[in-house]
Order: structure tokens, then sequence, then C-alpha cells
């Protein structure tokens, strides 16, 4: 049988990768032309490519791999957090994480739910992970550039519409397995977009 949110995740995550592993492939290649006049970039995109690898992949074993005691230390799951969305914008246009989430809460669902709102945002911005009564919430302020495409069928999704089968999806499809497709919604106020699960 055809699992497809397995599938998407793992397009996601490779797609995720390719690019900084692109780039160290390309370091490498200079290095063994032995041009030292580019040593100094060389070893700006080795250095580069090893942190934004090692902070997609620490924080896709966390929210995609098999649960694990990492989970329950909200301390390591921020630091994942911000390094992995770090590791998406740039330094002129960062996405920052804002953390209010507690002991108890489901951690897994809130990275995933991060990682679903640093797909919208199209210019950096700040994410806020909230807790409040059992709903965990992921928002960005209004005056953060996003998507309309992306968000729209993030909305088509969770309306149970047709939006394909496309990687970005892979996220918003394993939280709805993770928490019931009733149990999650998306919406936006006069200040903000919010993605919202309990």
């Amino acid at each position: 049988m055809r699992n497809i949110t397995a599938e998407l995740i793992c397009t996601r995550i490779s797609h995720d990768i390719m690019g900084s592993i692109g780039a160290a492939c390309n370091a490498s290649e200079l290095l063994e032309e032995g041009d030292m006049d580019f040593m100094d970039d060389i070893k700006a995109i080795l250095k580069t490519s090893s942190s934004a690898l090692a902070a997609r992949m620490k924080f896709f074993r966390m929210a995609f791999g098999l649960d694990n005691s990492n989970l329950q230390d909200l301390n390591m799951a921020e630091k994942c957090t911000r390094d992995y969305l770090l590791s998406l914008g740039n330094k002129d246009f960062p996405i920052v994480a804002e953390f209010g989430w507690q002991t108890g809460d489901d951690v897994r669902s809130a990275m995933i739910m991060a990682m679903i709102m640093a797909d919208v945002l199209v210019r950096g911005g700040k994410i806020r992970l909230l807790s409040q009564g059992g709903i965990l919430a992921a928002e960005t302020d209004k005056s953060a550039k996003i998507s309309a495409d992306k968000f729209n069928k993030l909305l088509a999704v969770l309306e149970g519409r047709d939006a394909g089968e496309e990687a970005n999806l892979a996220p918003l499809k394993f939280l709805l397995e993770l928490k019931g497709a009733d149990n999650v919604r998306m919406d936006e106020d006069a200040t903000s977009y919010r993605l919202m699960a309990r």
C-alpha cells in the first residue's frame, strides 16, 4: 500500500538538504583544484553548508523520527527549532523563533507547526510558538511577507480540498496524521497568521 505522507516527507527532507550538500560538493571540487585564491570562500561555504546540514538533520530527526527523550527536553527542542529556522533564512532576512510552550506540551507537533509557518514566509520573520489550555499555536505577524499561494494551499488541505502532492505540504499532512484533521486549523486576524492544533 502506498503511503503518500511518507513519500512526501522523504522528498521534502531530501530537498531541504540537497542545496547544502551541493554547495559542500562544489567547495570540495574547488579545494581539489588547489586554487588558493578561493580558500577563504571555500572555508566559508563548507562552514555554512555543514552548519545548515547539521541543524536540518537534527530537526528532522526530532520532528519526524522515532519518539525519544530529546522531545521531553524543552531547551534542546528550542535550540533545535531555532537552529533549523535560522538555517532557512539568510543573514539579512532570518527566520527567528520565540517560545511560549510548556513542559508536557506536544513538542513534536509544535516543531512541525514551526516548519509549516516557516514555509509560508518569503523574507524572514518571527514565529511564535505558544501553548495555552492544551492548544498549540504557531503564529507570525501580518507585517511579515508571506507566499499567498503556499498559505492558500495549506488552507485547501485543512478544508479537505485537493492541493496536490507537493513536498512542501508534507509537514501539514504529517501534523494532520498526528493530531487528526478536526484538531488542526489555520486562521488570520488583523495582526497575525496562526496555525493551531489541539
